[in-house]
């Protein structure tokens, strides 16, 4: 399937401290809303919001590449120490509501500190952050597949009928040849329907080992376009 581009607008980010004011563990969180690929305009030209996904919950992860020195590493692991790339990852669950607002906390007990190649780091010191990507996935069920071939095909129609004097009769047959092939594939060939984008790295300020292996990347918020399936 032909991959587009995905979209992200990052509103906020605030990184906290070793703890918070009162005391407590840091902790992360991402939030903002989720939305699927849609026609910017209905057939007579009046705008339209994109649609957002029927799913009560969906997984986010949060993956944050970086260098820096790796020690602790043995075996066939250790081979990867001399490159200094290291990856933090962080699985959530997203809650999504029925205006595709979503909000998924990053806990400590689902960090992972791991070489590119998948081996733990037992001792981590971060001199650089590179690259920052947050994944959102929800399951292809008859309901996802539904909503996200009906939006998308809406997407392809207004592109392909760009142009035409003839917007409702165009975008109409164009948007059903796409919905029907979408369909299918969606309900045969694909296990998930993705958005994911990268953030600047600088956002994340300064990021110690403590804070990746506490999921204190500190609150996120991100506006996140469902835009492929796998």
């Amino acid at each position: 399937m032909t991959r587009h581009p995905t979209f992200i607008t990052l509103l906020s980010l605030s990184i906290l401290g070793a703890c918070t004011s009162d005391g407590a563990p840091p902790t992360g969180q991402v939030a903002g809303e989720l939305r699927y690929r849609d026609a910017a305009t209905n057939p007579d030209g009046t705008p339209r919001a994109a649609a957002t996904p029927p799913a009560p919950d969906g997984r986010l992860t949060v993956e944050v590449r970086g260098t820096g020195t790796l020690d602790g590493l043995t075996g066939a692991c250790a081979l990867e120490a001399a490159s200094g790339q290291f990856r933090a990852r962080f699985d959530a669950a997203a809650a999504i509501g029925p205006d595709g607002a979503y909000v998924a906390t990053l806990a400590s007990a689902a960090a992972r500190l791991e070489t590119l190649g998948g081996c733990p780091i037992p001792d981590l010191t971060v001199a650089l952050v590179t690259d920052v990507v947050v994944r959102a996935e929800l399951d292809a069920t008859t309901a996802t597949c539904e909503s996200y071939c009906a939006a998308s095909a809406r997407s392809a129609a207004e592109a392909t009928c760009a142009g035409s004097a003839t917007q409702a009769t165009c975008r109409a047959a164009a948007e059903a040849d796409a919905q029907a092939a979408c369909h299918t594939e969606c309900a045969t060939q694909r296990e998930v329907i993705v958005a994911e984008a990268s953030l600047a790295a600088s956002l994340l300020g300064e990021v110690d080992a403590e804070l990746l292996r506490a999921a204190a990347l500190g609150e996120l918020r991100a506006e996140l376009t469902l835009d492929r399936m796998e």
